[in-house]
């Protein structure tokens, strides 16, 4: 019983000197100089002839104020390749509910005079759910308020052939959200697009 214990003892005794044992790293010439010494720094990095030019020229002239000219702020976001932006903040709304409360209407306002003064905008109104509720509801609920913010846009004097919609639903809610996150899913949010 006694070698048992002490073989055991020995045993567990070279498995944590073991363990502790220094690790060595791979080996690797990264860092080092030709002699194959490490020394700090990069100097081998920056030798021979495989690195391009740098840049191409500015084209234009710095002298045309067209080129320094300030931009419309409210259409600087069209540089997006896609021609889209999202320059609004979205509507909110209650649980199970696709009417407006007077707290958001004042977006919509804005967004009408944007609409108003940008003939060529168009916008797209999403109406996004929480993920309270089945896929198929959730559908409908979408399109009821995207569809009750573009009516509202339209009394307000939006022209209604620049407006469309569409139903994201609970597609990207937060499964299980708490009630603070899923207020924020709760929304119609705007896509403005630059038409032609």
């Amino acid at each position: 019983m006694i070698i048992t214990r002490s073989t055991s003892l020995l045993f567990v005794f070279a498995l944590l000197l073991g363990g502790c044992a220094k690790k060595n790293g791979p080996e690797t010439t990264l860092n080092r100089n030709s002699e194959g010494s490490s020394e700090s720094g990069l100097s081998g990095f920056n030798q021979g002839d495989e690195f391009a030019d740098t840049g191409s020229p500015l084209v234009g002239n710095l002298e045309d104020p067209d080129l320094l000219q300030q931009r419309d702020g409210a259409l600087e976001g069209f540089s997006d390749p896609l021609n889209t932006i999202r320059p609004f903040d979205p509507i909110h709304f209650g649980f199970d509910q696709y009417n407006l409360t007077a707290e958001e209407r004042p977006k919509l306002r804005e967004i009408s005079t944007f609409m108003k003064e940008n003939p060529k905008a168009r916008l797209l109104i999403e109406g996004y759910c929480d993920w309270k509720g089945t896929p198929e509801y959730n559908k409908s609920l979408g399109d009821r308020r995207a569809a009750t913010v573009r009516n509202y846009l339209i009394e307000l004097g939006s022209d209604s052939e620049r407006i469309e919609t569409v139903s994201i639903g609970d597609e990207t809610a937060i499964p299980n959200a708490d009630s603070t996150q899923a207020r924020l899913d709760r929304r119609a949010s705007f896509v403005v697009t630059k038409g032609s």
